[in-house]
């Protein structure tokens, strides 16, 4: 199966060829547009006055309900400490039209790691309600011990954290003392999907029971209805296609998923391509057996073809045969074989 890398190649490409054309003393003149998944888009262009020096901007369809997270205060701060300490990149002062935020790269300065940091910014972005939840998760288990949790009981965030990442999709985020909830929303546009997406993620649970190595993963569960962590905010309402066809998957999250920034970023970038992963792996199964199903016709068509007598060879057979019934003598008797 593909696995989808968190960085995107493209930006990284642009600019790595863009570090080397200006140290080699030939700056690029770059306009470049570069779409993402999710409805993302990045602008890279130069400096008006100065070619090296370029501006990449992203726009996204989650980056209001991102931003709303506590207050819609700390996001910009949560990139910010992201890029501060990359030597060449600081944030611009100034927006870019028609985008939500904007970096300024210097490319006299810039090194290695911060290009990957810049190929990282939607990853970034998305983030943010994960950690988020990562401290929400800290400041409950803390005050669970305070407050004796050794009783099994265990205390949840009244805050609950939405992506809205597509027109009808969200994604989900709730903290407990004693785990982290991310619910997906997403809706199968055929019916042959829903078959194909409940057949891959049993393969989920089933794979998590026979692997021992694997046990350790996050659990996962598939459901038609709202899971509880949600049920309050979804609103009742009367039953479409479009509700039928609504689908709940719930990854629970232990805090061995989580302890280190490195586990932290590893379960983060999974999570935010989970969705891509998983309709990009229906979409090549659906492909896969078509074209099996292509090969067994095909095969039928040639078994078909080689007991089919030829046109050529039956008339052949047929102006004999009334060539020997024509056979007289010169007496006009028939010759009898």
């Amino acid at each position: 199966m593909l696995q989808l890398q968190p960085q995107n190649l493209l930006v990284q490409k642009t600019f790595g060829e863009a570090v080397e054309a200006c140290l080699a003393g030939n700056p690029l003149t770059l306009d470049r547009i570069v779409s993402d998944f999710d409805y993302t888009t990045l602008h890279i262009s130069n400096d008006s006055g100065d070619k090296s020096v370029l501006y990449v901007s992203i726009r996204t369809k989650a980056w209001q309900s991102v931003a709303a997270c506590r207050g819609g205060s700390g996001l910009a701060a949560f990139l910010e400490s992201k890029y501060v300490g990359q030597p060449g990149v600081e944030v611009s002062r100034e927006i870019e039209s028609g985008y939500d935020y904007t970096l300024r790269v210097d490319l006299r300065q810039v090194q290695p790691e911060a290009i990957v940091q810049l190929s990282l910014l939607k990853t970034l972005i998305l983030s943010y309600p994960f950690q988020l939840a990562f401290d929400e998760f800290v400041q409950l288990s803390n005050a669970s011990v305070a407050a004796g949790g050794e009783s099994g009981s265990s205390l949840e965030s009244s805050t609950l954290h939405t992506i809205r990442y597509r027109d009808d999709e969200n994604l989900f985020i709730r903290a407990a003392s004693d785990r982290i909830t991310v619910i997906f929303e997403t809706i199968f546009q055929d019916e042959t999907d829903k078959v194909f997406g409940k057949v891959f993620l049993q393969e989920f649970v089933d794979a998590r029971k026979r692997n021992r190595t694997i046990q350790s993963a996050p659990q996962v569960l598939f459901s038609h209805e709202p899971p509880l962590e949600i049920q309050q905010r979804s609103q009742p309402q009367a039953a479409t296609v479009q509700d039928s066809s609504r689908r709940f998957i719930t990854f629970v999250l232990f805090p061995r998923h989580f302890q280190t920034q490195e586990l932290q970023f590893s379960t983060v970038s999974q999570l935010t391509l989970f969705r891509n992963y998983f309709h990009y792996h229906i979409k090549c199964s659906k492909a896969y057996m078509h074209s099996r199903m292509r090969y067994r016709v095909d095969s039928f068509i040639k078994v078909l073809n080689r007991a089919k007598v030829d046109e050529d060879d039956a008339d052949d057979d047929q102006l004999q045969q009334q060539q020997q019934q024509s056979r007289r003598t010169i007496t006009g008797r028939k010759v009898v074989h």
